[in-house]
């Protein structure tokens, strides 16, 4: 007699996807050679099958997305920091820099491991095409220049003005991106991201009042 065996199907409550590995079999399997190599027999936990994790489509653009968008927000602290003079101002601009390099990694990591992806900006900020992107709060590169050049009480009023717009931008997607969200943990970083960035556009603005 032939056994079946049932799968549950998957409900609304399903939040992420992730790897399977199938039980270790009994009994080896022997995995052919490259031409010119001997066939090697594999038991145990190294002839069991695995299958990557799998990504939703929206999922996977919202994080390469993000991290073209965190990408420019880097060149941006980056470009400037050097010639801000208000001490307020040049410690939320280095919390930004330290807080988003590791969320870019997160995310290349997420995406690598489903498959996905990376964009080259995710190892390399500086190769953001500034002018090619349509995401909400992107800076032009006439922008981005004009911030590289700026010094004293000019740099601080042009980096805050452009880093709140680029934070609300973010959270834009942000909103955009959580109406469809599959992904526990690209539920959970989108979340994060908001709630920081909401933070520090309120705190920003007080400076730029301030130095008015």
């Amino acid at each position: 007699m032939v056994g079946v065996i049932g799968l549950a199907g998957c409900t609304s409550e399903d939040r992420s996807l992730p790897a399977v590995t199938a039980g270790s079999p009994s009994v080896p399997v022997l995995q052919p050679g490259r031409p010119g190599e001997p066939n090697a027999t594999l038991t145990g936990s190294a002839a069991a099958p695995t299958t990557t994790p799998t990504a939703s489509a929206s999922d996977a653009r919202f994080f390469q997305d993000m991290i073209v968008h965190h990408a420019q927000a880097l060149v941006m602290v980056r470009a400037v920091l050097p010639d801000l003079t208000d001490p307020e101002v040049e410690g939320i601009a280095s919390r930004i820099g330290d807080e988003q390099e590791p969320e870019i990694g997160a995310m290349a990591r997420w995406l690598e491991g489903r498959g996905q992806q990376v964009p080259p900006e995710a190892t390399n900020p500086n190769l953001t095409d500034h002018g090619a992107h349509s995401m909400p709060g992107m800076a032009t590169a006439a922008e981005v220049d004009r911030l590289a050049s700026a010094t004293g009480v000019e740099a601080d009023r042009l980096f805050l003005t452009l880093m709140i717009r680029h934070h609300r931008g973010a959270i834009e997607m942000i909103d955009a991106h959580l109406r469809n969200a599959v992904d526990e943990n690209v539920e959970e970083t989108a979340d994060d991201i908001s709630v920081t960035q909401t933070k520090q556009v309120g705190q920003m603005q007080a400076m730029l009042d301030r130095l008015r």
